[in-house]
């Protein structure tokens, strides 16, 4: 096994808390140079665990199901490989890391086209992600098995299996999230004063990294710096040693979103392009407004019960009620306590989607929603690591009660390095709950995991699409396609397998309108809507091809139809009139 040498934890007892007078985290026990046991295992399991799934999900043709993961792939190789390449194709509708991840990997067309790019960045996520949780849980003191309980209901859950296969941004947000509290923790707990330099590095840098992943990770870096500032003033180091520090934290993220910034004014002319532009979610946002689709809006109430719906589906009956047991124990016996502190981290993204739904900044469609479907329920994802500390947290609590060697008063001060038989009894009893929750799960996943629902609609909304795009594969030769990918349904590149820079697309830039304007000087082939998108969010779901030349004569006469199904159509040029 190997080990990865990590400062020991501290005492974190505060004068104010009877629990943490009375000790410190069971880590902080013993050689100030302890170890964190176990970090690279867990690591590789978590990759282990990420690649059996991919291998199912290719196998199964599913890990394309999403839309937004073939637009992911897309994105990093249309920097290079396009018309009009460039870090502008990051665009701004999502944030750029995971697709600067993905560059590297798309450059291999077999890699882009089968979705294994993605599979390979979120593999390592996940890794990532079960190691910090791993070195979270130890840094808070708790027994191996109730570390081990923690693991299983992280690694045991279908749904973060299945996007872990996949080229979503969920798996990196989690793997940010996690690296960052596991960082503030080391530097909570250290036994030495860390500087500002280590606590940038080993916690700034991984919320800087979130910061440009998914917009759920900003509030940690405010929850964060909240922290960081807590326990400086608590150490007793003063106000402007304590501001040193958390200037230390924010700084690297102040730089993120100000890069972000700045590149939206200088490609898009607006530097809050990201927020209020044609293609933001605030755009789309405003669509469902006015259609009387937003109901989360303004009523927190429906907000909550569809947020809870979507943990409930996504996270399991068995995580949610150990984890409540966890909320409730940490708040009893730990109080205010640092570990406290640091354990509340991992709600700031869950707390930011309910504020988010019910403000209206977000969406999130469900069975408890009005009306009900199946939309965004993955954001829930950013949670689970969280419950499964909070499950664990309170597993060890549970089992310190339980075991006749410990004391009422060993048990309220919160010294869980005790207690193994009880504790693994209880592990016994997570891994066969966790089983029978996912037979549960298994026995109707369309119906019963949210995010599995998501992928098979989109799936079958893109059945016809991808045929219509490996009919083109297989028959294309040559001479440019003139395609808009931006509508719904159409961004279909892996599918097509083909080099992004025979197509003229939106992404191409001038030459579209150009390609639009003379289809007959530019492309052999045109894939379109034969009729108009009907039901699209905004007008930028709208086919633009479709707009120039459905109802064009002098198209039809110059281009035959080769291929249709359903509203897909693929022409190709009158060889001779070109």
């Amino acid at each position: 096994m190997t080990d990865v040498v990590e400062p020991a934890d501290v005492d974190t007892r505060v004068g104010t808390t009877s629990a943490a007078e009375a000790s410190a985290p069971a880590a902080a026990t013993g050689s100030r140079a302890r170890r964190v046991p176990g970090t690279v295992p867990v690591f590789l399991l978590g990759v282990a665990c990420a690649a059996a799934a991919s291998a199912y999900t290719l196998h199964a043709g599913t890990n394309l199901d999403y839309g937004d993961a073939m637009a992911h792939l897309t994105i990093a190789r249309r920097i290079t490989d396009n018309q009009n390449p460039g870090l502008a194709q990051l665009g701004s509708v999502w944030l750029p890391l995971p697709h600067l991840l993905l560059l590297p990997l798309v450059q291999s067309m077999w890699l882009f086209s089968t979705g294994l790019a993605g599979s390979v960045v979120s593999a390592l996520c996940l890794g990532a992600t079960s190691a910090a949780t791993w070195r979270l849980m130890h840094r808070l003191g708790l027994p191996l098995p109730a570390m081990l309980a923690g693991l299983v209901l992280l690694l045991a859950n279908p749904a973060l299996l299945y996007v872990s296969s996949t080229a979503l941004t969920e798996p990196v947000l989690l793997a940010c999230l996690t690296m960052t509290i596991a960082g503030l923790a080391g530097w909570a707990f250290s036994p030495r004063q860390l500087s500002g330099g280590e606590l940038a590095v080993f916690a700034g840098i991984p919320a800087a990294a979130g910061v440009l992943t998914r917009y759920e990770a900003w509030p940690l870096v405010l929850a964060g710096a909240f922290l960081v500032a807590v326990v400086s003033l608590r150490r007793g180091r003063g106000v402007r040693q304590s501001a040193v520090w958390t200037l230390s934290f924010v700084v690297p993220s102040i730089v993120a979103v100000l890069w972000w910034v700045a590149y939206n004014q200088i490609v898009f002319g607006d530097a809050l392009e990201f927020l209020q532009g044609e293609y933001s979610a605030s755009a789309f946002a405003d669509v469902f407004e006015r259609e009387g689709e937003l109901t989360t809006a303004g009523n927190l109430g429906l907000s909550s019960k569809v947020l809870g719906w979507a943990m409930l589906e996504t996270s399991g009956i068995v995580l949610l009620v150990l984890a409540a047991v966890g909320l409730v124990t940490t708040s009893l016996l730990w109080r205010l306590d640092d570990r406290n502190l640091v354990t509340w981290l991992g709600g700031s993204t869950t707390a930011f989607l309910l504020f988010s739904l019910t403000t209206g900044q977000h969406i999130m469609v469900n069975d408890a929603a009005m009306p009900p479907g199946a939309y965004n329920n993955r954001y829930v994802l950013s949670a689970l690591p969280w419950l499964s500390v909070l499950a664990a947290i309170g597993l060890a609590h549970v089992g310190a009660a339980l075991t006749r060697r410990r004391t009422s008063t060993a048990v309220a001060a919160g010294q869980l390095d005790r207690g193994r038989p009880a504790h693994v009894v209880l592990l016994g009893g997570v891994v066969v709950a966790t089983v029978l929750q996912n037979l549960y799960w298994l026995g109707d996943p369309y119906e019963r995991m949210t995010v599995i629902q998501e992928a098979h609609v989109q799936h079958l909304a893109y059945v016809d699409t991808k045929d219509a795009a490996r009919w083109l594969r297989e028959h294309y030769d040559g001479g440019g396609i003139l395609m808009d990918q931006t509508p719904d349904k159409s961004s279909v590149a892996p599918v097509l397998g083909l080099p992004i820079d025979e197509f003229y697309t939106r992404a191409s830039g001038a030459v579209f309108e150009e390609a639009i304007a003379d289809p007959y000087g530019h492309a052999r082939w045109v894939f379109m809507h034969r009729s108009q998108v009907e039901g699209s969010a905004t007008d930028t779901g709208l086919d633009r091809v479709t707009a120039r030349l459905a109802l064009d004569p002098q198209f039809h006469a110059r281009y035959r139809l080769v291929y249709a199904v359903e509203d897909i159509g693929i022409y190709r040029i009158v060889e001779g009139l070109r």
